[in-house]
């Protein structure tokens, strides 16, 4: 490297140190050269500040969601329901409560989530329904990894006259089991923290800040498709079944007119931080159920 001295270490462990930094032996000639020239070609630093975050940018959004895919095929059964199982125990913990639904409501919807299922032909002893009262979720359903889904009171009070709207989010829950999207969010995360420490290596302050904000911000992105990939989901089987996509685009415009004040203080964020959600915006996903 220019500015150093060329050392020259022995089989004894010894080593010889030039004081002529600028000194260069003969038999390493051509390698140091080679080194030089690139140190100090300006094509090369700039072809490095191009070509560096177009490698990162396919390895993170690219190569990582591809290997996540991979590698969520390969885990055993029980593997996913421990995980599952661990993430709904933390859950129940910290934001839900016992179900406040009357017992014939519940009954009724678990009627037309087990008929969905057997339509569908999808495992009953994997796909379960579970009702809780969350002031934290508030009107919401989510899926856990293993296949459990979690309605919470004020959505099922939200859509109990719109029952079809319910069910458009319940095959939406299930397309995210479906495609393992919670595992693969585990995998992914887990490979984009690898990929960026090796890349930084020692530089511990920078790897931190890439490892708190690079992985986030990738992760985002995956969020989104993922979201869409469950909306596609939802709109297919609701047609297979019998009924229609204009159900789902009443399930989100119920939800919307529930989350009216998020709603408005979402308009008045920029384009950028909309990026950033990590669900298409409800807009969108209205306009794309009723084509």
């Amino acid at each position: 490297m220019a500015g150093l001295a060329d050392e020259l270490n022995f089989e004894d462990g010894s080593r010889f140190i030039p004081q002529d930094v600028s000194y260069r032996w003969p038999f390493k000639e051509n390698n140091h050269h080679i080194m030089e020239r690139l140190e100090k070609s300006k094509w090369a630093i700039l072809a490095a500040v191009i070509f560096t975050p177009l490698f990162m940018w396919l390895v993170l959004y690219k190569a990582v969601p591809a290997i996540a895919v991979y590698s969520v095929d390969t885990l055993p059964r029980n593997v996913v329901e421990q995980m599952g199982e661990q993430s709904f125990t933390l859950i129940k913990k910290i934001a839900l409560d016992p179900s406040e639904l009357p017992a014939e409501q519940q009954t009724k919807v678990q009627a037309h989530f087990t008929n969905m299922l057997n339509a569908l032909s999808l495992d009953q002893s994997v796909y379960r329904l579970s009702f809780y009262k969350s002031d934290s979720f508030g009107a919401n359903a989510f899926a856990l990894p293993h296949g459990r889904i979690v309605v919470t009171d004020d959505l099922a009070n939200l859509l109990a006259d719109k029952p079809n709207a319910l069910k458009a989010v319940l095959l939406h829950e299930m397309g995210h089991v479906v495609h393992q999207h919670s595992v693969r969010i585990t995998a992914q995360s887990a490979a984009s923290t690898i990929v960026l420490a090796v890349v930084f290596g020692d530089l511990e302050g920078v790897a931190e800040v890439a490892l708190g904000t690079g992985a986030s911000f990738a992760q985002q992105g995956f969020s989104r498709d993922m979201e869409r990939e469950a909306d596609t989901f939802a709109l297919t089987q609701l047609e297979s079944l019998g009924y229609s996509s204009n159900d789902f685009a009443d399930a989100i415009e119920a939800l919307q007119e529930s989350h009216t004040s998020e709603n408005e203080h979402l308009e008045k964020v920029n384009d950028f931080l909309e990026y950033l959600s990590s669900h298409p915006s409800a807009q969108e996903r209205i306009d794309n159920a009723r084509k």
